[in-house]
């Protein structure tokens, strides 16, 4: 680096500490959970680099229904004929599991050959608002599931849930068994009496749901984003001065970027699916003890019999160890395995160990449980 560089990068980062405490502070007067919109363009400009490029994986969109869409990552090279399903949480965009390019889980599953495919929920609206469980699970993941099959010429998939939306995979699991080959679950709250501190707060004595949807219809970002940030005040503040600190390291400040970018672009919570997560989940445990309704039916995950791997992150403070443990106990499978990795929740999508430590040994395990690609 030229001593000219050194100097004007100096330079960025004293003036970027300046207008970053101000525009923090313009942040916080605006109410706004996150400064990353107010922020970025002089981390930008300070780091030189220029915007992250998130959910690089080429894809097509093959299906949809309302908001939803079901998107396809085909291979160059297929290699097995059972295809990927990934079933992701409806308040999270999904390209956090298509996160940057190394460090994408899409991206590292195809390149191992397997057709992929992803649910992308979109922006709930009012018209999402009465929109509960039985249409999430019997129609939109149904038929994401008959989609691709149909596409990938395949008799049974892989379904891969992650987060909350491993919650709903497990329950979708449990009501259609027919068509699913393995199922992986990764940081999938099971037993949300081991919650950790959401399970604290949701407590029916303290948390009155039905007040909260009612009055909203679908819960607003805002409120979602004070429970994540409650969890983490002083870091909320203080990983923004740690950029400009490492604002000469461009990956650093990339995957910063990306990662900021993602946890910014939340969206509204669905109220009428709120409401009965909340309760059926929290509140009264009956997702993991096998009290929960849909439609009629019960939700029984003791009637999993696939291949199950459990994928747990030791650090996990949304979806804690002893909250996901416990589904291996659960389920009726034979071939069943927990994965752990000391990681955090989003650690296992988006840290540098996952392309080298964490999806090789995923990506091996469903490999041994697909049937293989022959070329028809």
């Amino acid at each position: 680096m030229t001593t000219q560089s050194t100097t004007q990068r100096l330079r960025a980062f004293v003036e970027g500490q300046i207008e970053l405490s101000r525009e923090i502070l313009h942040a916080a007067q605006k109410g706004s959970m996150s400064p990353y919109h107010y922020v970025k363009p002089f981390i930008l400009r300070a780091a030189d680099v220029g915007e992250p490029p998130l959910a690089p994986t080429p894809h097509k969109v093959v299906y949809t229904n309302g908001k939803m869409r079901l998107l396809r990552f085909e291979p160059t090279v297929r290699k097995h004929a059972t295809p990927i399903l990934f079933v992701y949480s409806l308040i999270n965009r999904y390209y956090i599991l298509d996160f940057l390019p190394g460090r994408s889980l899409i991206e590292f599953m195809v390149g191992q050959g397997f057709d992929v495919y992803a649910i992308d929920w979109g922006t709930p609206g009012s018209a999402e608002r009465r929109m509960g469980w039985d249409n999430v699970l019997n129609v939109l993941v149904k038929n994401a599931v008959k989609w691709a099959l149909r596409l990938s010429g395949a008799k049974d998939l892989t379904m891969y849930g992650y987060c909350m939306g491993g919650t709903m995979a497990l329950a979708y699991a449990a009501l259609h068994p027919q068509g699913l080959r393995n199922f992986v679950a990764q940081a999938t709250p099971v037993d949300f009496h081991e919650g950790g501190v959401f399970a604290a707060w949701t407590k029916p004595n303290r948390f009155d749901v039905d007040a909260l949807v009612d009055a909203y219809g679908n819960v607003p970002i805002e409120l979602m984003e004070t429970g994540f940030s409650s969890m983490a005040p002083v870091q909320r503040m203080t990983k923004w001065l740690e950029v400009f600190r490492r604002i000469d390291d461009p990956d650093f400040v990339t995957t910063f970027l990306g990662m900021e970018h993602w946890a910014s672009d939340n969206v509204q919570f669905p109220g009428e699916i709120y409401r009965q997560y909340i309760k059926d989940c929290y509140q009264y445990n009956n997702f993991c003890n096998g009290r929960m309704k849909v439609a009629g039916q019960t939700v029984d995950l003791s009637t999993i019999k696939v291949p199950l791997l459990n994928i747990i992150a030791d650090n996990d403070t949304i979806a804690p160890p002893k909250s996901s443990e416990i589904l291996n106990t659960i389920v009726s499978s034979t071939d069943k395995e927990i994965m752990r990795f000391p990681v955090g929740h989003i650690g296992l999508s988006t840290s540098s160990k996952g392309p080298k430590q964490i999806w090789p040994k995923v990506a091996g395990w469903i490999a041994k449980r697909s049937d293989p690609w022959t070329e028809t």
